[in-house]
């Protein structure tokens, strides 16, 4: 069993398909409602991976992910668990969705060749996705983009969706790096 936290709500189901991919079963997500307060949290997660594991799900959001990495591990108060494990998506979660550029096209109603090949270098995902988004039937627009390009009222609901029912994520990680080396270390953690 692990727990997941993640920054916010729409990166849940994200985070549950990664681990689920990586051949493990999910426990409970805990959703901090941003970077600024899942940051400070992230000591007490390497804690209770003595008893149980926990992956910490967080966004490079345009800064070098190995720095970032460095920057949060340096915040730990005790040794890193053997059971704790920090996960950059580089540069968003939203990058590691559109990385299966067939499942976002055919869900999203976008041209799959609109969808960038390189997502990991986008200078914001979110913002790319709900560009993409913007050309979709009205529908799926209304609902996940507003008219000045804001998430909309069903963001989070419909990303979730993708990513629980729709995502592949392996056809995702041959063109995400950072999702790659996510799954295989989550699969590197001791079985509870």
């Amino acid at each position: 069993m692990v727990n997941i936290a993640v920054e916010g709500e729409s990166d849940r189901e994200a985070a549950k398909s990664v681990v689920i991919a990586a051949g493990r079963t999910v426990d409970r997500v805990a959703v901090a409602g941003g970077k600024t307060r899942l940051d400070p949290k992230i000591p007490k997660y390497n804690a209770a991976a003595k008893r149980q594991s926990w992956v910490v799900f967080r966004d490079s959001d345009g800064t070098c992910p190995v720095q970032l990495r460095e920057q949060l591990l340096s915040t730990l108060t005790s040794a890193q668990s053997k059971r704790f494990s920090l996960r950059i998506a580089h540069n968003m979660t939203e990058a590691w969705l559109m990385a299966d550029n067939t499942g976002f096209a055919e869900f999203f109603h976008v041209r799959i060749g609109k969808i960038p090949v390189d997502v990991e270098n986008l200078p914001h995902a979110k913002r790319t996705l709900l560009d993409l988004c913007r050309k979709s039937p009205r529908a799926i627009r209304d609902g996940v983009v507003t008219s000045d390009g804001l998430t909309g009222p069903e963001y989070v609901s419909r990303i979730n969706r993708f990513a629980k029912d729709h995502w592949d994520v392996s056809a995702a990680a041959t063109r995400s790096g950072s999702l790659q080396r996510a799954i295989a270390a989550i699969r590197l953690l001791p079985e509870d």
